[in-house]
């Protein structure tokens, strides 16, 4: 449904270890690129090297001859290697990045964010919850293509942490596991 643009905000709740990340922040970034190869996706995590790690794993997908079974004019740019920054054949893009990272000069038609805090210590933290919040606001969703869709996973560690604040703030499509 967030693919054919029916959902514009997917917010996905789901404790720890029990596949979001490699659904939807892996699997389904992928899928999209293979549907819309032109378009950008900018992928997040609590750190640069969990996002990174992420962003191997789709560039990986993306390159391997099952996918291009299923997407046979979809391959990434001849000159597009790095694990978390890459481009298809077709224009498109993949940035992956922390929360609080540079992604200025990109633009997302996805938006993918993945655990945004990292544990309960953090999300107990105040100050913590309102950087990120700040980093939401200020960069992440300023860099949200015209019609462009966030998928969100999440373990709700706090009842003021991100996924409270932007489904307070706008309505959004959730799925609890």
């Amino acid at each position: 449904a967030v693919e054919r643009g029916e959902v514009k905000r997917l917010l996905i709740e789901a404790p720890p270890r029990h596949t979001k990340s490699e659904l939807a922040s892996r699997r389904f970034p992928a899928w999209w690129m293979g549907r819309h190869p032109e378009q950008q996706i900018i992928s997040a995590s609590y750190n640069d090297l969990i996002g990174t790690d992420i962003g191997r794993d789709v560039r990986n997908i993306v390159r391997s001859p099952d996918y291009r079974n299923v997407f046979p004019e979809v391959e990434l740019a001849e000159d597009s290697a790095a694990a978390g920054r890459w481009h298809t054949n077709k224009g498109g893009s993949y940035l992956a990045t922390g929360v609080g990272g540079t992604m200025t000069g990109y633009g997302a038609h996805l938006g993918v964010i993945d655990d945004a805090i990292k544990n309960r210590e953090e999300a107990d933290s105040e100050r913590v919850r309102d950087t990120i919040w700040h980093w939401y606001t200020s960069t992440f969703f300023t860099r949200l293509m015209p019609g462009g869709a966030i998928v969100m996973m999440t373990t709700r560690w706090h009842e003021d942490d991100l996924a409270a604040r932007v489904t307070a703030s706008e309505k959004w499509t959730v799925l609890k596991l």
